[in-house]
């Protein structure tokens, strides 16, 4: 993964019942390199790698096809401090 790889987080609220399904169907989605279950106003937190922002938007739109999501939230990560 090279230093010009475009990285986002996708934040998705799932229905009620749904986050066990969503789960499975989001591990088989290429370019997403961690899934994180949460509390608060979302419950995943996906993390996402990709070459293009055409690849990014072919990824949320994957993502939001997923059954049983209600809605998804992009950030595009700017700069990513390692500690």
């Amino acid at each position: 993964m090279g230093e010009s790889m475009i990285k986002a987080y996708i934040m998705v609220l799932v229905y009620i019942g749904k986050l066990g399904e969503v789960l499975d169907k989001l591990r088989k989605i290429e370019n997403i390199k961690s899934i994180a279950v949460t509390a608060g106003d979302y419950d995943i937190i996906t993390k996402v790698s990709v070459e293009t922002l055409e690849e990014l938007m072919e990824v949320t739109d994957k993502i939001q096809l997923v059954g049983g999501i209600k809605r998804t939230t992009t950030s595009v990560i700017e700069k990513e401090i390692e500690l």
